[in-house]
């Protein structure tokens, strides 16, 4: 008897465990139709997709209660062709679509837009070109936007007093054009603002940043705003980081920038700022200047600020102590805490809370870096993983990319070709 009720229990675990991954039809068809129309590594996609429990498929996540497909992540797959929007759109309860670092070519489909649910939207790292559509006012829901890296070209639509759920709204690296938008000033929650290199041009004062209290953020550099410094910027007392480097601003450095306790980052080079550096700037606890006076008067010339920075003038440099800036460098050695590569090869960088922006056969080690690029090391826990032909151990890391080794434990992989051991 005892071994029957055993039986018993184990044959529902096998069909709640069958249940938990199937999907509901329409879901089915819209990705299968999805992963058909795709060039590239869409045959691989289309190989490693079979059966109809697509819940259980590589980049698919589901509610678990209807079988409704409510995630989509497949960045870095290599998948090219046009988005397959028809396809797209019968996700109807999708939230999360993760596109990045594929080589999608022209316009965002009307389609795309018809799926009010989405909370997390991105496409940066694609090839997509055209005008960015009116219709993104549907996509009233969303916290994170990712448009960077592409063709986009055109105004920016003013739609922005629709989305008011942003956190994170990134479309740097494009080609719009025209004034910024003012219905900007609505995003209420607003974390992160980049726009930088485009041709965005106007008074930058068309944004009211009061509207934004919550900003730690703001990147407008390699654009063509002109005016002066909007006053409205202090307002965003959480503000970390402002670049507003090349660009064709006006005036002078305001005082009020010293109100802005928890900035650890200043760029204003590159525009026609007059007089001198205001003697509150070096009140901010988070902030020194470099490589010149606090009195010297400048135009058109570099200022950066950077807690504890020290910019690269020669290769192979030696980077001892915390908080440092590496801008730019190859065959570099940093060691401390809370570095910042932008660029720059063949680094070798330990210490915790590092990032590394770009640059290639980088050796990590320590806690919580953020790190882009190929052929890396990178080693221990905590880490975000970009690229192709790394080589991640530790746990707790996030890993996206191709041709990628991993081992260890409690790792999130996204990509093709890998190696994973451990737990």
């Amino acid at each position: 008897m005892a071994k029957c009720q055993l039986l018993l229990l184990f044959l529902v675990f096998l069909l709640l465990a069958a249940h938990a991954k199937s999907c509901h039809p329409d879901d089915l068809r819209a990705l299968q139709g999805f992963a058909g129309n795709l060039g590239g590594g869409g045959a691989l996609l289309r190989a490693a997709w079979s059966g109809a429990s697509c819940c259980g498929w590589e980049g698919v996540g589901c509610d678990g209660g209807r079988g409704r497909v409510t995630v989509l992540r497949l960045p870095g797959y290599g998948l090219s062709g046009p988005v397959p929007g028809a396809s797209l759109g019968g996700l109807a309860q999708l939230e999360e679509l993760f596109l990045g670092s594929n080589s999608f070519t022209g316009s965002l489909p009307t389609s795309l837009f018809s799926l009010v649910g989405l909370q997390k939207l991105s496409f940066e790292s694609n090839q997509l070109t055209g005008q960015l559509s009116t219709h993104l006012q549907e996509l009233k829901n969303l916290t994170l936007l990712d448009l960077s890296v592409n063709r986009f070209s055109g105004r920016l639509p003013d739609v922005f007093h629709d989305l008011t759920s942003l956190i994170h709204l990134s479309m740097h690296s494009n080609g719009f054009s025209g004034s910024l938008p003012p219905s900007l000033s609505s995003l209420l929650s607003l974390r992160e603002l980049n726009l930088q290199n485009n041709s965005l041009s106007g008074p930058i004062a068309r944004v009211n940043f009061s509207g934004m209290p919550l900003l730690a953020s703001i990147d407008f550099a390699a654009n063509y705003l002109s005016g002066s410094l909007p006053i409205s910027i202090a307002d965003c007392t959480e503000l970390k980081s402002l670049s507003l480097a090349n660009n064709q601003l006006v005036g002078t450095i305001p005082s009020w920038i010293r109100e802005l306790v928890h900035l650890r980052y200043l760029d204003l080079s590159n525009n026609s700022l007059i007089g001198d550096v205001p003697k509150g700037l070096t009140l901010l606890k988070g902030l020194t200047t470099a490589d010149r006076s606090q009195r010297m008067a400048f135009i058109n010339m570099p200022l950066y600020v950077k807690r504890n920075r020290r910019t690269l003038q020669q290769q192979p440099n030696v980077i001892t102590g915390t908080n440092n800036y590496v801008r730019s460098g190859d065959g570099n050695t940093v060691s401390g805490n809370d570095n910042t590569v932008i660029s720059g090869n063949d680094n070798t960088v330990s210490g915790s809370d590092n990032t590394v922006r770009s640059g290639n056969k980088n050796v990590l080690t320590g806690s919580n870096h953020v790190v882009s690029g190929t052929n890396n090391v990178v080693s221990d826990n905590d880490h975000v993983v970009n690229g192709n032909n790394n080589v991640v151990s530790g746990g707790n890391n996030m890993v996206t990319g191709n041709n990628n080794v991993v081992s260890g434990s409690d790792h999130v992989v996204y990509g093709n070709n890998k190696v994973v051991s451990g737990g």
